[in-house]
């Protein structure tokens, strides 16, 4: 039986349009029996964190082998490496190495990873362009990897792994009855800001599905929200407008606002500079 050809994740800044719809085409133009996935075009324009964030969220539930392909990338046509990540659990990123594999890095482990070689794997036609790499480096050199036109070897020379870009990420703790951590994501859609706190850390400050706690989110050092909330299971055990905390689906502490946005009341982002911390009500 003949092995099956690796799926193709996509996720960009661009938004879903003629620009993704240029990089299926160089891929299935490569190969017309590759499969492309979409992950995420709506990511915030430059913002490799949520990029990375991204990545962590989606990459653990796709077969070993998959190979992503990650373009959220502000420094295009400049010297910053343009890169093949091999990760511990089998699969690949093919991305610009400018933070976007921060949190695969640290959660998932990469073995190996090599820097793309321009002159082979690079869509000669196109080679007066440097300001769409999505399209002529990152597609084409995934699209010959993935249909075994070039072994990961011949991608291009590696690197030391611990050279990788990565950005600041603050640990989450507990100190005196207050867990604290930062903020991994904002989502624009539902509203969800999830936290890197693991949600046991909210059971160390005795704190039980039910409970009122206080909830701080700065930016930097100014307060954007301050606020006595619960901490229930889900959506259903509030009333409606409500904010509330609860487990997010990385099984970390998020809060958000049944039935309702909460930002569009309230200004939020992600990254180490967004913090957010919960006390049990009363002390």
């Amino acid at each position: 039986m003949e092995k099956r050809k690796p799926f193709i994740v996509i996720q960009t800044d661009f938004g879903k349009g003629i620009a993704v719809a240029t990089m299926e085409g160089v891929i299935h133009d490569v190969d017309p029996d590759l499969t492309t996935f979409d992950l995420n075009h709506d990511v915030t324009p430059f913002d490799t964190y949520e990029a990375s964030f991204c990545l962590y969220y989606t990459v653990p539930f796709w077969p070993a082998g998959t190979i992503f392909i990650s373009v959220v990338d502000p420094g295009v046509g400049t010297d910053r490496r343009a890169s093949v990540a091999k990760l511990s659990n089998g699969s690949y990123v093919v991305t610009p190495d400018n933070g976007t594999l921060t949190h695969l890095a640290k959660y998932i482990g990469i073995d190996e990873v090599r820097t793309i070689d321009e002159e082979r794997n690079r869509l000669v036609q196109t080679k007066a362009c440097s300001i769409f790499h999505g399209r002529d480096l990152f597609a084409y050199c995934a699209a010959k990897f993935a249909s075994g036109k070039i072994t990961y070897e011949e991608v291009g020379p590696a690197y030391d792994p611990a050279e990788i870009i990565v950005h600041e990420m603050i640990e989450p703790k507990v100190v005196d009855g207050t867990v604290t951590g930062m903020l991994e994501s904002a989502d624009r859609h539902f509203g969800l800001i999830c936290s890197n706190i693991p949600h046991e850390m909210i059971g160390e400050i005795g704190v039980r599905y039910g409970d009122w706690v206080r909830c701080v989110v700065k930016h930097g050092e100014d307060t954007v929200f301050d606020q006595a909330i619960r901490y229930e299971k889900s959506f259903g055990y509030v009333e409606r407008n409500e904010i509330f905390a609860m487990i997010s689906e990385t099984l970390t502490l998020q809060i958000a606002r049944n039935f309702n946005n909460i930002c569009d009341a309230y200004t939020f982002g992600s990254g180490p500079e967004w913090t957010i911390s919960f006390t049990k009500k009363g002390e």
